[in-house]
């Protein structure tokens, strides 16, 4: 005995066209919500209708913004410059693009790390949304530029601002300025250190002036085998103090000095009201 079912009917004209009105009023919403939001944070609606260098502005003011936040608590702070995370990433199924980070290393007192990221999440504009779980701090810096925090080791904490992955557009290049790398000279005569190779790394304050990093970089076998024996004599009070680490204030201004591969590297670092 053959059963056959029922045979599936159409959907008819007038229930297409409810599902077409449906989608299409669902779409109209989204695109006018994401329109609303681009409106009030000042961006585009999509990463990639930006390029690299449009986001870096957002990546700088986000990277003050933290590294401010984190002054009232003592924190020594460093700065670093543009980083490519890497080498190639896709913006389109047949288009390649970039994606740059920019740094901020802050130091504390270990067991102060995950205090300071609370005191930077509080601090941040509100229309960040910071948010800290398990020491990790999660933000959204506007024009989809990623800030985030987490505790690189014992009074260490890294702070980056994250461009996502954008048409690279032009070569991404830091301005060039001088400094004054008188407290950082200090310190390379006190390690007997030369030749060193020099950067200087800024990010605007909001309210003006700007977070500045000098940093030198010692050659090959320049690092000493202790940094706490090297420095200790000359800067006691220090926030943190390992053999391969070194970071204390000096006034306004906060030095770090840390040793990688038998190569020192030193940076003196000043806040938004000091130029």
């Amino acid at each position: 005995m053959t059963i056959h079912g029922s045979p599936t009917r159409p959907a008819s004209p007038a229930s297409r066209r409810r599902w077409l009105v449906v989608i299409t009023t669902l779409w109209a919403v989204l695109v006018t919500g994401l329109a609303l939001y681009a409106a009030h944070r000042g961006g585009s609606t999509v990463r990639t209708q930006t390029s690299v260098s449009q986001a870096l502005p957002t990546v700088d003011r986000a990277v003050a913004e933290a590294v401010t936040a984190a002054a009232p608590a003592g924190a020594v702070a460093q700065v670093g410059g543009y980083h490519e995370v890497s080498g190639r990433c896709t913006v389109t199924a047949v288009r390649n693009g970039a994606r740059y980070e920019r740094v901020a290393h802050l130091y504390v007192p270990a067991g102060q790390e995950g205090a300071l990221l609370d005191r930077i999440r509080a601090a941040l504009p509100g229309d960040y949304d910071a948010q800290v779980r398990d020491r990790r701090l999660t933000a959204d810096a506007g024009d989809f530029v990623a800030l985030k925090g987490s505790v690189e080791g014992a009074g260490e904490v890294r702070i980056s601002a994250d461009t996502g992955c954008r048409p690279l557009t032009a070569p991404v290049r830091e301005a060039s300025e001088a400094a004054d790398r008188r407290p950082v000279e200090a310190v390379l005569a006190t390690l007997k250190v030369g030749g060193a190779a020099w950067q200087t790394h800024r990010v605007p304050c909001a309210q003006g002036g700007y977070v500045r990093t000098v940093q030198a970089d010692g050659p090959a076998g320049s690092g000493p085998a202790s940094l706490v024996d090297a420095l200790r004599a000359t800067a006691p009070d220090a926030v943190v103090a390992r053999p391969e680490l070194y970071a204390y204030r000096s006034g306004p201004v906060g030095i770090v000095a840390r040793t990688r591969n038998g190569a020192v590297t030193v940076t003196a670092t000043t806040g938004c009201g000091v130029q």
